[in-house]
């Protein structure tokens, strides 16, 4: 990869703010002189992760991920680090022209011809939509109030009733069997045809906005599905891919906030009034990995699904799977059965964001199923009502929501406030804020040794100093490397702080851990060289023990009658220097 230097990485960290780049990813709230943040890189519940402005260092006390501002966008984005640099220096507005070679590397996978397959057939129907073939496809979508700046933006374009499709790519020269792989062609007694025919075709991309799929909608009244969609194949897998997902990626961030919807439509009617932070599931329920990609664009989800009992059924199960992951997302039922595409074509833009503004708790939305099935004149029904809210009010945490709930349900049913709280089991007040800490591991005097020499070199030259004079290696291989990465910073440098440090070791993200995990050492913030020489005798000792020891395992085996008198004699002068 081009090489960024250091300097660089430098001056682009001081002017981009930890706390201001990570805000644009996750939700943080100051708590002392820190931030904090559910960590979006474990099934998280609790703020565990804290965000040092100070340090221009995050970490995780639970899972233990840490790092600086370009090791969080390195591991949230799954880029490099280069990539995360780059995008780094866009967000203050730094131009940074390198490439990285991972990357070129990457857009030549084994599956790029067939990204240029979708690609080919894409600009193809494009071009038949803006053709005198595509007059009546352009009225409907017109009619359908989808306008041309629309269908721009989105790339919608148009099948002809042909089989154009597939002789175009197989005169490109594109195999046969892999167009029908990829569900571009079909094949019937070996007669080659065009999977879609004279319907508006919508183009699916993954989440760097490749096409690898479409669409295909009837638009003349025809008797036919009145959609027909790709089939999976190698790079297409509707539960892996959410449709918007490249453009809504700034939005979300921006807004903070990410929309979640059923359909293609439904997206591009939100984005056609301005609503661009919108994903849709492309027709599919939401799985464990649509809701890890939703999480990456905001934990502040809003299920806006259908407003029929399909879209009901799809919330409750959406829901669930938000929920392991930490998210507890917002809720828009619209009235009427609608879905979001007819229903901001019906009532407005206006009527929806209303909506959007009075969402549901996932508490009300639960409460407000079981209000609807239930007959508040029997009271057989209003006690089952009774014990579904109950069941709702022994999740919630918060004193006033609690209350506010008690009292809606007591209005609700004429029972009293203190039969419904009776009914609650109550459980043990708790802080939201406890983070759960890993356990620290019980050291010996020579793991302390090591570790806390390290500690000092980080914040002392006269500890690095001492290092390079008295100490060889550590024995402990991880930390030895840091202690040499030390080293080399110090004399390239001229000084040592951690936060510059972690951007010297760049994408070593299992240093920079462990570098961080020593600094967050409790220990006194000034050190003696008398206390700093005894670590270092300690360290002595402690190869010392491991050279005799090495020598003791090989005499146990050594058959050879003048080399076991070799490694005897050995193990005198060792243990000579032992007694000194």
């Amino acid at each position: 990869m081009d090489k960024i230097p250091y300097e660089t990485i430098l001056d682009i960290r001081k002017k981009a703010n930890i706390v201001d780049i990570i805000a644009k990813y996750i939700p943080l709230e100051k708590r002392g002189k820190n931030y904090f943040a559910i960590c979006p890189f474990h099934d998280d519940h609790n703020p565990s992760m804290s965000v040092s402005e100070e340090k221009q260092i995050y970490t995780c006390f639970v899972c233990g991920a840490s790092g600086n501002v370009f090791n969080f966008v390195m591991k949230y984005e799954n880029v490099s680090f280069v990539s995360a640099v780059k995008k780094v220096a866009s967000f203050v507005g730094i131009n940074l022209d390198v490439q990285d070679v991972k990357e070129k590397k990457e857009d030549n996978t084994k599956y790029d011809k067939y990204y240029k397959m979708f690609d080919v057939v894409n600009k193809y129907y494009k071009n038949n939509i803006k053709s005198v073939y595509g007059k009546n496809a352009i009225k409907y979508l017109h009619e359908r109030k989808i306008n041309d700046d629309i269908i721009n933006e989105f790339e919608i374009g148009l099948s002809l009733n042909d089989n154009s499709v597939s002789k175009l790519l197989q005169e490109k020269g594109y195999d046969k069997d892999e167009l029908i792989d990829i569900g571009i062609c079909g094949n019937t007694n070996n007669y080659m045809y065009d999977t879609f025919r004279n319907r508006i075709m919508f183009p699916l991309c993954n989440l760097d906005g490749q096409v690898v799929g479409f669409s295909g909608r009837i638009y003349n009244g025809e008797k036919e599905s009145k959609y027909v969609n790709s089939k999976e194949s190698v790079i297409f897998k509707k539960g892996h891919l959410l449709y918007n997902y490249h453009r809504a990626i700034n939005e979300a961030r921006e807004k903070r906030q990410i929309i979640v919807v059923e359909g293609f439509m439904d997206v591009i009617r939100l984005f056609s009034v301005g609503i661009k932070n919108v994903v849709a599931s492309m027709g599919t329920a939401i799985t464990k990995e649509h809701a890890s990609l939703i999480k990456k664009l905001s934990q502040n989800v809003v299920l806006s699904f259908d407003g029929d009992k399909a879209g009901e059924k799809a919330t409750i199960s959406a829901i669930k799977e938000f929920e392991k992951i930490g998210i507890t997302p917002k809720i828009i039922r619209l009235e009427d059965d609608l879905d979001p595409d007819d229903y901001i074509i019906k009532k407005g833009k206006d009527a929806y964001l209303n909506h959007l503004k009075n969402t549901l708790s996932v508490i009300d939305f639960n409460l407000k199923i079981s209000e609807d099935k239930t007959n508040f004149n029997d009271f057989n029904e209003v006690s089952s009502f009774v014990k579904d809210a109950v069941t709702e009010l022994e999740k919630i945490n918060d004193k006033v929501i609690y209350e506010l709930t008690l009292n809606k349900i007591a209005k609700q049913t004429g029972l009293s406030k203190e039969t419904i709280d009776e009914m609650v089991e109550k459980k043990p007040a708790s802080n939201a804020y406890i983070i759960d800490k890993r356990k620290p591991q019980k050291k010996n005097k020579y793991q302390k040794a090591e570790e806390y020499l390290l500690h000092y070199m980080l914040r002392s030259k006269d500890a690095i100093l001492l290092y390079q004079d008295k100490v060889s290696y550590l024995p402990n291989k991880k930390l030895s490397i840091i202690a040499m990465e030390i080293l080399e910073f110090y004399e390239k440098k001229g000084y040592i702080n951690v936060s510059d440090f972690t951007l010297f070791l760049e994408d070593k993200t299992d240093l920079i851990s462990e570098v961080l995990r020593i600094d967050d050492l409790d220990l006194p913030d000034n050190v003696s060289r008398d206390v700093l020489i005894d670590y270092i005798k300690t360290i002595d000792e402690e190869i010392l023990n491991n050279e005799i020891n090495k020598v003791k395992d090989k005499i146990k085996t050594e058959t050879n009658v003048q080399n076991k008198i070799e490694l005897l004699e050995k193990l005198r002068v060792l243990k000579k220097r032992e007694c000194k």
